[in-house]
């Protein structure tokens, strides 16, 4: 190989190296947006101003990130009574709860946490107009299911009762209002704003951007490392060289 084809290949391998080196750091830019974002995410507050349920989300459809911890008002009647048992209240320890499944326009319907299950939260038919703060659907048990109990909040367990469109989660009332103003009374349960633990999303991007940017450098680094490794070759393959030729002369020497 001549010199030029040399030259030509060695540009050709460092531009190579470039290229993938590239490829590596923004990989590694990429994954530290994506924590930026996460971070943003768990700190992110939902305005506390009353919005229409229908307009942040859907029947039929999973919950969406805008629906999620806001405060939601829609206006309906109750279609079913049901108890949750054993359910988690913030500084109350655990509960029974009432919830009902409330009816709104164009047959779609949602589970309404009402508050606590001890006699003071009457069940009603009547028009009402519901205030409260949306969560996501539970996934483990908290009880047995039965026509008149919920194990868990989540409207999948009563998806068959009416045929309703459902909407996905359930809302913690803080206020049922009936048509002329009157607030019904009863054992409300707080609602705070779910926090999304995020931490480890966080640190598993952060470990994503240091091994990408490793192997940037790691890459840009290989020629000189191949090339160290091929000297000290050489110089071992020269230094037996040289044993093998001293054994061989001393051979020569004694055989005389």
């Amino acid at each position: 190989m001549n010199n030029k084809s040399k030259f030509v290949k060695t540009i050709a391998t460092g531009l190579l190296m470039i290229l993938v080196s590239g490829v590596f750091v923004e990989l590694g830019i990429w994954q530290w947006h994506r924590a930026q974002a996460t971070s943003r995410q768990g700190k992110y507050v939902p305005p506390s101003t009353p919005i229409s349920l229908t307009s942040v989300d859907q029947a039929g459809h999973n919950l969406s990130n805008e629906a999620l911890n806001r405060v939601v008002t829609f206006t309906g009647h109750y279609v079913g009574n049901y108890d949750a048992p054993s359910q988690q209240v913030p500084n109350d320890g655990y509960k029974d709860l009432s919830v009902g499944l409330f009816e709104i326009s164009d047959n779609r319907a949602l589970l309404v946490v009402r508050g606590l299950n001890d006699g003071t939260i009457k069940p009603t038919k009547e028009a009402l107009t519901i205030e409260g703060r949306m969560y996501p659907r539970q996934q483990e048990d908290h009880g047995l299911n039965s026509d008149t109990s919920l194990g868990r909040l989540d409207p999948g367990l009563v998806a068959g009762v009416g045929g309703y469109n459902l909407f996905d989660g359930y809302v913690v009332a803080s206020s049922e209002t009936t048509a002329s103003g009157q607030l019904l009374p009863g054992d409300r349960i707080p609602d705070p704003v779910l926090v999304q633990s995020i931490s480890g999303f966080y640190w598993q991007h952060i470990s994503y951007v240091v091994i990408w940017w490793f192997m940037a450098i790691l890459t840009l680094c290989a020629p000189i490392i191949a090339k160290r490794s091929n000297r000290e070759s050489a110089e071992k393959e020269a230094l037996a060289a040289q044993y093998a030729r001293a054994d061989e002369i001393n051979h020569i020497d004694r055989s005389r």
